[in-house]
C-alpha cells in the first residue's frame, strides 16, 4: 500500500512537482540532464554542488544548458556505487541521451560543413548545369539527412520524456515506501519527522492551528505476552485502522514506535484535537476482537492521548513533541485510557 500524499508528505515525493514549476518559471530545458542536475540540486546531498547552484541562481545570467553539461560532468559523472537504483536508472538514460546527441552534434556540424561549401561554390557564375546538379544533389541529401537526424532526435526526446514520467512515478513509489511502517501501512517514524518539520514551517503565522496528538495502547506487553505477539501485531493494525476510518485530509497519521502513534492535525484547534482523540479512545474499547478462526474473545483493548498544539517560533519542534509527550505520560499516571490536554498538565510537566 502506498501512503497518501498526505501521511507521506514533503521533500522527496514533491521533488519532481517542484522542479516542473521551476522549470516553467525559469524557461529551463525539461531535458534529462537538466531534470538530474536539479533533482540532486533539490536533494542536497552534495553539499559543493548545492554551494554551486546557489551561486548561479544568484548571477544574472542564471542556469542554462551549457551549465547543467558543466555540472553534470563536475558532480554527477563518477558514478558512486552508493547511487541509489532511481538515480542509477536516472543515470543511464542521461548517458544514452548524452551520446545521441553528441552524435548528433558530429553529424550535423559535418553537413554545415558541406552546406557552406555548396554556399560559395554555387557563388561562383561560371557554373555549367552539371556543376550546379551536383552541388544541388549535394545540398538535398544534407537536407534530407538534418530532417531525417532532426525527426530522430525529436522521438527520442518523446521516449525520455516518457521514461522521466516512468522514473518519476518509481521515485514517488520508492520514497512512499520508505516513509511507510511495514506493519501498519501508515506513516512510519521518518515520515512524521519529515511531516511535522513541514508543517511547523507552514504553522509560523498561526502556530496554534497545528496540533499534535500522540497516543499509546495501554498494557501492550501484558498483552503480547498474553497472546503472543502475531495477535499484537493485529491489535496494532487495527489500531491504526480505527486511526484512519475518520482521518480527514488535514491530517497526518504515523506509527511513532512501538505501540505509540500519532497524529498532526492542520487547520484545527486544541479542543478539535481533544474530541478527535476521545472518538478514537471511545472506538477502541468498543471494540470486541477475538483470535481469528477462533471464538476466544480478547482483553478489552484501551489507550492514552496526549494533546498539545504549536506555539510558535517560542519553541523548537522538540518542545512542541515534549509537551504532548507529557500530556500523554500524565495520562498515563491518571489511570490510563483518557484524554490530557497541555493545559492539564501538572507544574512540574508544564
Amino acid at each position: 500500500m502506498i501512503v497518501n500524499v498526505q501521511d507521506a508528505p514533503q521533500k522527496a515525493i514533491r521533488i519532481f512537482d517542484r522542479l516542473v514549476e521551476t522549470f516553467k518559471e525559469q524557461k529551463i530545458n525539461p531535458s534529462p540532464l537538466n531534470y538530474y542536475v536539479w533533482y540532486q540540486y533539490v536533494k542536497g546531498n552534495i553539499p559543493a554542488l548545492r554551494q554551486e547552484m546557489d551561486a548561479i541562481l544568484n548571477d544574472p545570467f542564471g542556469y542554462n544548458d551549457r551549465v547543467g553539461k558543466r555540472l553534470y560532468d563536475t558532480y554527477l559523472l563518477e558514478q558512486d556505487e552508493n547511487t541509489s537504483e532511481f538515480d542509477r536508472a536516472f543515470r543511464r538514460l542521461i548517458d544514452a541521451m548524452v551520446k545521441k546527441m553528441n552524435a548528433w552534434s558530429d553529424k550535423l556540424e559535418s553537413h554545415t560543413q558541406q552546406l557552406d561549401e555548396c554556399s560559395s561554390q554555387l557563388s561562383n557564375p561560371n557554373l555549367n548545369s552539371e556543376e550546379i546538379q551536383r552541388i544541388t544533389n549535394t545540398v538535398i541529401t544534407a537536407a534530407s539527412s538534418i530532417k531525417e537526424g532532426s525527426l530522430n532526435i525529436q522521438d527520442e526526446m518523446l521516449r525520455n520524456a516518457e521514461a522521466v514520467q516512468e522514473l518519476r512515478k518509481q521515485l514517488q513509489e520508492a520514497q512512499a515506501e520508505a516513509l511507510t511502517d511495514e506493519l501498519t501501512q501508515i506513516g512510519n517514524r521518518k515520515a512524521f519527522n519529515n511531516a511535522i518539520e513541514e508543517l511547523i514551517l507552514e504553522a509560523q503565522e498561526t502556530p496554534e492551528n497545528l496540533c499534535l496528538i500522540l497516543c499509546d495502547i495501554d498494557h501492550f506487553k501484558q498483552f503480547n505476552d498474553t497472546y503472543g505477539h502475531l495477535v499484537g501485531d493485529s491489535v496494532l493494525r487495527y489500531f491504526a485502522n480505527t486511526m484512519q476510518k475518520d482521518k480527514k485530509e488535514t491530517e497526518t497519521i504515523c506509527r511513532y514506535g512501538g505501540e505509540e502513534f500519532a497524529i498532526l492535525l492542520i487547520n484545527s484547534n486544541l479542543d478539535e484535537a481533544i474530541e478527535r482523540s476521545h472518538n478514537i479512545r471511545k472506538a477502541i474499547q468498543s471494540a470486541h476482537l477475538k483470535r481469528k478462526n477462533s471464538s476466544e474473545a480478547l482483553k478489552t483493548i484501551t489507550a492514552s492521548f496526549g494533546v498539545a498544539c504549536y506555539q510558535g517560533s517560542i519553541e523548537t519542534t522538540q518542545d512542541f513533541i515534549d509537551r504532548a509527550d507529557q500530556a500523554l505520560y500524565q495520562a498515563k499516571n491518571s489511570g490510563r485510557n483518557c484524554v490530557i490536554d497541555e493545559r492539564q498538565l501538572s507544574p512540574e510537566k508544564s
